[in-house]
């Protein structure tokens, strides 16, 4: 009897672990860029065109990316004469170079931390080249703790460039509010020649609008993806409702997987969820900053509840309109916002009184 009780107590010690183990959720990065993007090449390129254009932003520029901040890392790889692989170059805007784990095997169970709003974009392997990439190992499956507690496991495809994904809590990312993220290494695609593993690039990319949106002129409308710099859109000023031209300075494209689909009645939008929009009697906000300040739980206690900013084309004014319907839509979808204006932060877009980000 005694021995069965042992038996009892040995077997629940290792089910409790295991079933919290196995019940988190699994997301999956949507895939990147291929297996051979030749960022030494695309940087060679870009800082050519814009030595001519008399300076730029660099190769690696995504003016969505919020910035997260490395903390710490269960150990990192010495360094190589000149080249290091500290925790610090995830978050550098530079894919040429990593993070790399300090152990002999391929890393299982080695992890960095990182402090963020949240996460949703990241560059597996060492990027410094495709053969850099292809010889050292990569990350095939994550195990993501937020605040200590586990979140959920992370598939990453098996690729070059930004994955993009999206964990369980992308809902309440906010700017003002970071947690602390876990990265732990749970399983690897093998290199051809390294066991070393690599993470070159982490980032959370918000903002933006569909890419069939369309944005107002001073006569037409014109889909956000067809604007470049230099381009001339119309802007509002919101306290006197007069329309003036613009030139757009900057225009972000950044990739997501799902968005909020928006109606207003008349008229209707697909955004991401940190994307803002003028709310009557609040101002610009994103909907779940709103929701945030407001302590709302539910989308659906915005129906009919909150009124929303659109640009009467008959009348030639803004009105305020009850948003009558609001939906999470999930896929994989290219977005892009206007970033920056020779002239005022706003534009119109589907009808919508937005904001440059």
């Amino acid at each position: 009897m005694r021995k069965i009780k042992i038996y009892i107590i040995i077997l629940s010690l290792w089910l409790i672990p295991n079933l919290g183990f196995s019940q988190i959720p699994t997301v999956k990065s949507f895939s990147g860029d291929g297996k051979n993007v030749d960022w030494p090449k695309i940087k060679a390129d870009t800082e050519k065109e814009e030595k001519a254009a008399g300076g730029g932003p660099g190769f690696y520029n995504y003016d969505c990316d919020q910035g997260v901040n490395p903390i710490s890392a269960s150990s990192t790889l010495a360094n190589q004469g000149k080249y290091n692989y500290k925790i610090n170059n995830i978050n550098d805007a530079d894919p040429m170079t990593a993070w790399i784990e300090g152990k002999q095997d391929y890393g299982i169970g080695e992890y960095f931390e990182i402090k963020a709003p949240g996460i949703n974009v990241i560059c597996n392997g060492y990027q410094a080249s495709p053969k850099a990439w292809i010889e050292n190992s990569r990350v095939k499956k994550f195990k993501i703790y937020k605040n200590n507690i586990a979140l959920c496991f992370l598939e990453l495809a098996d690729e070059m460039g930004r994955l993009s994904f999206e964990l369980p809590d992308y809902m309440e990312y906010n700017r003002k509010k970071e947690s602390i993220y876990k990265f732990e290494i749970v399983e690897v695609y093998k290199g051809t020649k390294w066991k070393d593993v690599g993470i070159s690039e982490i980032d959370l990319g918000l903002c933006c609008v569909a890419e069939s949106s369309n944005i107002k002129t001073y006569s037409d409308q014109v889909i956000i993806a067809n604007i470049n710099k230099g381009f001339t859109i119309s802007t509002i000023n919101t306290k006197t409702g007069e329309l003036s031209n613009a030139e757009v300075l900057k225009v972000f494209k950044q990739r997501h997987l799902s968005l909020l689909n928006i109606s207003c009645g008349t008229k209707e939008i697909q955004l991401t969820y940190n994307h803002p929009l003028y709310i009557k009697d609040f101002g610009f906000s994103s909907i779940n900053r709103y929701m945030e300040v407001k302590k709302l739980n539910n989308y659906e206690d915005l129906i009919n509840r909150i009124e929303l900013g659109v640009w009467d084309e008959s009348k030639q004014q803004i009105i305020f309109e009850k948003l009558k319907k609001i939906e999470i839509i999930t896929g994989v979808f290219e977005t892009f916002t206007i970033g920056k204006l020779t002239k005022g932060n706003t534009f119109i877009t589907n009808g919508f009184i937005s904001r440059v980000y």
